[in-house]
Protein backbone atom coordinates (compact mmCIF):
# COMPACT_ATOMS: atom_id res chain seq x y z
CA UNK A 1 0.00 0.00 0.00
CA UNK A 2 1.49 3.32 -0.94
CA UNK A 3 2.08 6.00 1.87
CA UNK A 4 -0.34 9.14 2.16
CA UNK A 5 1.50 12.09 1.48
CA UNK A 6 0.48 15.40 2.23
CA UNK A 7 1.77 18.86 1.36
CA UNK A 8 1.32 21.40 3.37
CA UNK A 9 1.35 25.50 1.65
CA UNK A 10 1.76 28.49 4.29
CA UNK A 11 2.60 32.10 3.44
CA UNK A 12 5.65 31.68 6.17
CA UNK A 13 6.85 29.94 9.51
CA UNK A 14 6.95 33.36 11.44
CA UNK A 15 5.52 33.23 15.09
CA UNK A 16 1.64 33.11 14.78
CA UNK A 17 -1.65 30.89 15.50
CA UNK A 18 -1.44 29.40 11.85
CA UNK A 19 1.91 28.74 11.63
CA UNK A 20 1.94 26.57 15.42
CA UNK A 21 -0.92 24.99 14.10
CA UNK A 22 0.47 23.25 10.89
CA UNK A 23 3.79 22.58 12.82
CA UNK A 24 1.68 20.56 15.31
CA UNK A 25 -0.45 19.03 12.67
CA UNK A 26 2.48 18.02 10.81
CA UNK A 27 3.97 16.40 13.33
CA UNK A 28 0.56 14.14 14.80
CA UNK A 29 0.07 13.25 11.07
CA UNK A 30 3.68 11.37 10.92
CA UNK A 31 2.97 10.55 13.99
CA UNK A 32 -0.15 8.08 12.60
CA UNK A 33 2.76 7.22 9.68
CA UNK A 34 1.50 9.82 6.94
CA UNK A 35 4.45 11.73 4.58
CA UNK A 36 4.39 14.92 5.28
CA UNK A 37 6.08 18.39 2.86
CA UNK A 38 5.49 21.52 3.27
CA UNK A 39 6.65 25.31 0.90
CA UNK A 40 6.10 28.31 2.20
CA UNK A 41 6.06 31.38 0.24
CA UNK A 42 8.06 33.80 2.35
CA UNK A 43 10.67 34.80 4.38
CA UNK A 44 9.65 34.75 7.32
CA UNK A 45 10.69 31.46 9.18
CA UNK A 46 11.32 32.12 12.94
CA UNK A 47 9.84 28.62 13.69
CA UNK A 48 11.50 26.82 11.18
CA UNK A 49 13.82 24.61 13.57
CA UNK A 50 10.84 23.91 15.20
CA UNK A 51 9.75 21.75 11.83
CA UNK A 52 10.32 18.16 12.60
CA UNK A 53 13.40 17.04 10.75
CA UNK A 54 11.64 14.46 8.96
CA UNK A 55 9.61 17.07 6.81
CA UNK A 56 11.08 17.87 3.32
CA UNK A 57 10.88 21.87 3.43
CA UNK A 58 11.07 23.75 0.15
CA UNK A 59 11.73 27.84 0.10
CA UNK A 60 9.34 29.53 -3.10
CA UNK A 61 10.14 33.29 -1.85
CA UNK A 62 6.75 33.94 -3.99
CA UNK A 63 6.28 37.28 -5.68
CA UNK A 64 3.51 38.76 -7.95
CA UNK A 65 6.09 39.62 -10.26
CA UNK A 66 6.96 36.64 -10.92
CA UNK A 67 3.89 34.31 -10.37
CA UNK A 68 4.16 31.86 -13.55
CA UNK A 69 7.22 31.16 -12.57
CA UNK A 70 6.76 30.10 -8.89
CA UNK A 71 3.76 28.19 -10.06
CA UNK A 72 5.92 26.36 -12.67
CA UNK A 73 8.70 25.61 -9.56
CA UNK A 74 5.78 24.90 -7.48
CA UNK A 75 4.51 22.08 -10.22
CA UNK A 76 8.14 20.19 -10.28
CA UNK A 77 7.76 20.21 -6.05
CA UNK A 78 4.60 18.55 -6.94
CA UNK A 79 6.16 16.15 -9.20
CA UNK A 80 8.32 15.27 -7.01
CA UNK A 81 6.36 14.60 -3.88
CA UNK A 82 3.16 13.25 -5.24
CA UNK A 83 1.22 14.33 -2.48
CA UNK A 84 -2.58 12.90 -2.70
CA UNK A 85 -3.46 16.07 -0.58
CA UNK A 86 -2.39 19.92 -0.86
CA UNK A 87 -3.18 21.89 2.34
CA UNK A 88 -3.10 25.54 2.20
CA UNK A 89 -2.98 27.54 5.19
CA UNK A 90 -3.92 31.62 5.35
CA UNK A 91 -5.21 33.87 2.28
CA UNK A 92 -2.11 33.78 -0.26
CA UNK A 93 -1.20 30.08 0.30
CA UNK A 94 -4.91 29.23 -0.49
CA UNK A 95 -5.63 31.27 -3.62
CA UNK A 96 -2.19 29.86 -4.76
CA UNK A 97 -3.29 26.10 -4.25
CA UNK A 98 -6.46 26.65 -6.46
CA UNK A 99 -4.21 27.25 -9.34
CA UNK A 100 -2.47 24.21 -8.67
CA UNK A 101 -5.97 22.46 -8.43
CA UNK A 102 -6.84 23.75 -11.85
CA UNK A 103 -3.72 21.58 -13.48
CA UNK A 104 -3.76 18.50 -11.02
CA UNK A 105 -7.37 17.41 -10.82
CA UNK A 106 -6.53 14.07 -9.15
CA UNK A 107 -4.93 16.03 -6.07
CA UNK A 108 -7.46 17.13 -3.10
CA UNK A 109 -7.06 20.63 -2.48
CA UNK A 110 -7.88 21.54 1.48
CA UNK A 111 -7.60 25.35 2.18
CA UNK A 112 -7.95 26.94 5.99
CA UNK A 113 -8.94 29.89 6.71
CA UNK A 114 -7.76 31.29 10.42
CA UNK A 115 -9.62 34.39 10.80
CA UNK A 116 -11.90 36.92 9.27
CA UNK A 117 -10.74 39.96 7.12
CA UNK A 118 -11.33 43.42 7.93
CA UNK A 119 -11.97 45.41 5.06
CA UNK A 120 -11.35 48.59 6.18
CA UNK A 121 -7.40 47.96 5.83
CA UNK A 122 -7.28 45.84 2.74
CA UNK A 123 -6.32 46.78 -0.85
CA UNK A 124 -8.47 43.99 -1.87
CA UNK A 125 -11.14 42.08 -0.58
CA UNK A 126 -10.29 38.46 0.07
CA UNK A 127 -14.28 36.97 0.19
CA UNK A 128 -14.70 37.84 -3.48
CA UNK A 129 -11.81 36.35 -4.59
CA UNK A 130 -12.40 33.70 -2.90
CA UNK A 131 -15.95 33.59 -3.98
CA UNK A 132 -14.90 33.85 -7.68
CA UNK A 133 -12.28 30.67 -7.35
CA UNK A 134 -15.01 28.76 -4.77
CA UNK A 135 -14.87 25.96 -7.19
CA UNK A 136 -10.92 25.44 -7.26
CA UNK A 137 -11.13 23.85 -3.88
CA UNK A 138 -12.14 20.36 -2.90
CA UNK A 139 -12.79 21.47 1.18
CA UNK A 140 -12.58 24.71 2.79
CA UNK A 141 -12.13 24.55 7.06
CA UNK A 142 -11.98 27.58 8.96
CA UNK A 143 -10.51 27.58 12.92
CA UNK A 144 -14.08 28.88 14.43
CA UNK A 145 -17.73 29.25 13.89
CA UNK A 146 -17.80 33.12 13.25
CA UNK A 147 -15.20 32.96 10.51
CA UNK A 148 -17.11 30.28 8.76
CA UNK A 149 -19.95 32.36 8.90
CA UNK A 150 -18.30 35.22 7.76
CA UNK A 151 -17.26 33.03 4.59
CA UNK A 152 -20.52 31.50 3.83
CA UNK A 153 -22.66 34.66 3.93
CA UNK A 154 -20.10 36.14 1.84
CA UNK A 155 -21.04 32.98 -0.58
CA UNK A 156 -16.69 33.01 -0.60
CA UNK A 157 -16.83 29.01 0.25
CA UNK A 158 -19.55 25.75 -0.64
CA UNK A 159 -21.27 25.11 2.53
CA UNK A 160 -21.16 21.07 2.14
CA UNK A 161 -17.75 21.44 1.18
CA UNK A 162 -16.77 23.09 4.43
CA UNK A 163 -16.25 23.15 8.30
CA UNK A 164 -15.44 24.77 11.44
CA UNK A 165 -12.27 22.61 12.76
CA UNK A 166 -10.50 24.22 15.58
CA UNK A 167 -6.30 24.36 16.17
CA UNK A 168 -5.30 22.08 18.65
CA UNK A 169 -2.66 21.61 21.15
CA UNK A 170 -0.17 19.50 21.88
CA UNK A 171 -0.72 18.67 25.52
CA UNK A 172 1.92 15.46 26.01
CA UNK A 173 4.08 17.36 28.03
CA UNK A 174 1.97 20.09 29.80
CA UNK A 175 0.68 20.35 33.32
CA UNK A 176 -1.22 23.03 35.15
CA UNK A 177 0.87 25.83 36.54
CA UNK A 178 2.41 26.34 39.65
CA UNK A 179 4.03 29.24 39.70
CA UNK A 180 3.60 32.32 42.82
CA UNK A 181 4.09 35.43 42.15
CA UNK A 182 4.89 38.56 44.94
CA UNK A 183 2.05 40.99 42.56
CA UNK A 184 -0.12 40.35 39.60
CA UNK A 185 1.35 39.36 36.40
CA UNK A 186 -0.59 39.56 33.38
CA UNK A 187 0.67 38.70 29.78
CA UNK A 188 -0.92 39.17 26.53
CA UNK A 189 0.81 38.05 23.26
CA UNK A 190 0.18 39.03 19.48
CA UNK A 191 1.19 41.10 16.63
CA UNK A 192 1.54 44.54 17.67
CA UNK A 193 -1.22 45.24 15.20
CA UNK A 194 -4.19 47.58 15.75
CA UNK A 195 -6.57 45.14 15.56
CA UNK A 196 -5.17 43.74 18.99
CA UNK A 197 -6.40 47.06 20.84
CA UNK A 198 -3.65 47.11 22.87
CA UNK A 199 -4.00 50.78 23.00
CA UNK A 200 -6.98 50.32 24.78
CA UNK A 201 -5.19 47.52 27.30
CA UNK A 202 -2.75 50.12 28.39
CA UNK A 203 -5.92 52.46 28.80
CA UNK A 204 -7.44 50.33 31.02
CA UNK A 205 -4.15 49.76 33.23
CA UNK A 206 -3.90 53.37 33.62
CA UNK A 207 -7.76 52.50 35.62
CA UNK A 208 -6.56 49.37 37.46
CA UNK A 209 -3.86 51.31 38.83
CA UNK A 210 -5.69 53.78 40.71
CA UNK A 211 -7.03 50.49 42.60
CA UNK A 212 -4.29 47.99 42.21
CA UNK A 213 -0.26 49.14 42.50
CA UNK A 214 0.93 45.47 42.48
CA UNK A 215 0.61 44.10 38.85
CA UNK A 216 2.08 44.51 35.90
CA UNK A 217 1.21 43.80 32.12
CA UNK A 218 3.60 42.17 29.73
CA UNK A 219 3.01 42.80 25.91
CA UNK A 220 4.83 39.93 24.05
CA UNK A 221 5.17 40.31 20.52
CA UNK A 222 6.46 43.05 17.72
CA UNK A 223 4.91 45.00 14.82
CA UNK A 224 3.86 48.40 13.01
CA UNK A 225 2.43 49.79 16.67
CA UNK A 226 5.51 49.38 18.71
CA UNK A 227 6.57 53.42 18.75
CA UNK A 228 2.68 54.23 19.21
CA UNK A 229 2.11 51.73 22.26
CA UNK A 230 5.50 53.13 23.76
CA UNK A 231 4.41 56.91 23.41
CA UNK A 232 1.47 55.32 25.44
CA UNK A 233 2.80 53.93 28.14
CA UNK A 234 5.38 57.07 28.48
CA UNK A 235 2.28 59.05 27.77
CA UNK A 236 0.53 57.12 31.21
CA UNK A 237 3.82 57.16 33.40
CA UNK A 238 3.22 53.13 33.04
CA UNK A 239 7.00 52.31 32.50
CA UNK A 240 7.37 50.90 36.11
CA UNK A 241 3.58 48.77 35.14
CA UNK A 242 3.57 48.13 31.71
CA UNK A 243 6.68 46.27 29.38
CA UNK A 244 6.57 45.50 25.91
CA UNK A 245 8.48 42.04 25.94
CA UNK A 246 9.51 41.79 21.74
CA UNK A 247 9.05 38.75 20.02
CA UNK A 248 9.19 35.24 22.33
CA UNK A 249 10.34 32.45 20.79
CA UNK A 250 8.57 29.95 22.90
CA UNK A 251 5.21 30.97 24.45
CA UNK A 252 3.69 28.08 26.24
CA UNK A 253 6.88 27.78 28.48
CA UNK A 254 6.74 31.91 29.17
CA UNK A 255 3.32 31.46 30.11
CA UNK A 256 3.30 29.48 33.16
CA UNK A 257 5.01 32.93 34.87
CA UNK A 258 2.25 34.50 34.63
CA UNK A 259 -0.89 34.86 36.72
CA UNK A 260 -3.85 35.76 34.13
CA UNK A 261 -3.92 35.96 29.94
CA UNK A 262 -5.43 38.87 28.90
CA UNK A 263 -6.83 39.51 24.91
CA UNK A 264 -8.39 42.46 24.02
CA UNK A 265 -8.69 41.93 20.01
CA UNK A 266 -11.65 43.72 18.46
CA UNK A 267 -11.43 40.86 16.29
CA UNK A 268 -10.65 37.60 16.34
CA UNK A 269 -10.96 33.98 15.21
CA UNK A 270 -9.67 31.19 17.49
CA UNK A 271 -6.45 32.41 18.71
CA UNK A 272 -3.74 30.29 19.31
CA UNK A 273 -1.96 31.57 22.23
CA UNK A 274 -5.50 31.92 23.58
CA UNK A 275 -5.71 27.97 23.65
CA UNK A 276 -2.02 27.92 24.68
CA UNK A 277 -2.87 30.05 27.93
CA UNK A 278 -5.67 27.94 28.70
CA UNK A 279 -3.77 24.44 27.94
CA UNK A 280 -1.04 25.62 31.43
CA UNK A 281 -3.98 26.85 33.72
CA UNK A 282 -3.94 30.55 33.36
CA UNK A 283 -7.21 32.41 33.69
CA UNK A 284 -8.48 34.33 30.99
CA UNK A 285 -10.04 37.42 30.95
CA UNK A 286 -10.82 38.56 27.29
CA UNK A 287 -13.14 41.01 24.73
CA UNK A 288 -16.49 38.60 23.35
CA UNK A 289 -14.97 38.28 19.62
CA UNK A 290 -14.96 35.18 17.37
CA UNK A 291 -15.17 31.50 18.72
CA UNK A 292 -13.37 33.14 22.13
CA UNK A 293 -16.73 33.76 24.09
CA UNK A 294 -18.07 30.08 23.04
CA UNK A 295 -14.95 28.40 23.81
CA UNK A 296 -14.52 30.15 27.64
CA UNK A 297 -18.27 29.90 28.17
CA UNK A 298 -18.01 26.29 28.11
CA UNK A 299 -14.72 25.74 30.33
CA UNK A 300 -15.74 28.15 32.92
CA UNK A 301 -11.99 29.67 33.39
CA UNK A 302 -12.28 32.96 32.10
CA UNK A 303 -14.14 36.42 32.20
CA UNK A 304 -15.73 38.52 28.92
CA UNK A 305 -16.06 41.61 28.78
CA UNK A 306 -16.92 44.14 26.00
CA UNK A 307 -14.31 45.38 22.74
CA UNK A 308 -13.46 48.45 22.15
CA UNK A 309 -13.99 49.29 25.33
CA UNK A 310 -10.83 50.33 27.97
CA UNK A 311 -13.02 50.23 30.98
CA UNK A 312 -14.74 47.41 30.19
CA UNK A 313 -11.17 45.89 30.21
CA UNK A 314 -10.17 47.41 33.45
CA UNK A 315 -13.81 46.02 35.41
CA UNK A 316 -12.37 42.94 34.43
CA UNK A 317 -8.81 43.10 35.15
CA UNK A 318 -10.24 44.30 38.94
CA UNK A 319 -12.29 41.34 38.91
CA UNK A 320 -9.58 39.10 38.29
CA UNK A 321 -7.48 40.60 40.72
CA UNK A 322 -10.02 40.14 43.20
CA UNK A 323 -11.03 36.82 43.01
CA UNK A 324 -10.11 34.69 46.01
CA UNK A 325 -7.29 31.81 45.64
CA UNK A 326 -10.18 28.96 45.53
CA UNK A 327 -11.57 30.32 42.58
CA UNK A 328 -8.25 31.48 40.71
CA UNK A 329 -7.25 27.62 41.07
CA UNK A 330 -10.91 26.47 39.96
CA UNK A 331 -10.34 28.32 36.67
CA UNK A 332 -6.73 27.10 36.53
CA UNK A 333 -8.00 23.20 36.31
CA UNK A 334 -10.92 24.17 34.46
CA UNK A 335 -9.55 25.10 31.51
CA UNK A 336 -6.53 22.95 31.43
CA UNK A 337 -8.96 20.16 31.37
CA UNK A 338 -11.62 21.62 28.68
CA UNK A 339 -8.19 22.02 26.56
CA UNK A 340 -7.14 18.38 27.43
CA UNK A 341 -10.48 17.11 26.28
CA UNK A 342 -11.84 19.27 23.36
CA UNK A 343 -8.83 19.98 21.82
CA UNK A 344 -5.82 17.60 21.87
CA UNK A 345 -3.88 18.10 18.33
CA UNK A 346 -3.73 13.97 18.40
CA UNK A 347 -7.86 13.59 18.57
CA UNK A 348 -8.42 16.70 15.84
CA UNK A 349 -5.89 15.00 14.04
CA UNK A 350 -8.19 12.32 13.10
CA UNK A 351 -11.15 14.84 12.04
CA UNK A 352 -8.09 15.93 9.14
CA UNK A 353 -7.37 12.59 8.10
CA UNK A 354 -11.12 12.16 7.93
CA UNK A 355 -10.95 15.16 5.35
CA UNK A 356 -8.36 13.75 3.75
CA UNK A 357 -9.78 10.63 2.93
CA UNK A 358 -12.62 12.15 0.97
CA UNK A 359 -10.18 12.68 -1.97
CA UNK A 360 -10.05 8.94 -1.77
CA UNK A 361 -6.19 8.48 -0.49
CA UNK A 362 -5.58 5.19 1.26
Amino acid sequence: MNQNKVLFIINGLGYGGAETHLLRLSKALLIKGWKVSLVTLNNDLALLDKLDKRIKHYELKFSISSILRHIFKLFEIIKIEQPQVIHAHLFQANILSRFIKLFNSDIFVVNTTHGSYLLNIRKYNPYFIYRITKNWVDFHTAVSNEVLELLINNKSIIPKKAQFLPNGMDLSTLKPKSFKNNKFMWLTAGRLHPVKDFSNLINACQIVREKFENFELHIAGDGVEKDNLNTLINHFKLQDTVKLLGLQSNMIELMPRYDSFVMSSYSEGLPMVLLEAMSVGLPVLSTKVGQIPLILNHSKGGILVEPKNYESLAGGMITMMSLDSKKTENMQLANFKYIKSHLDINLLTDSWIKIYKQGHVD
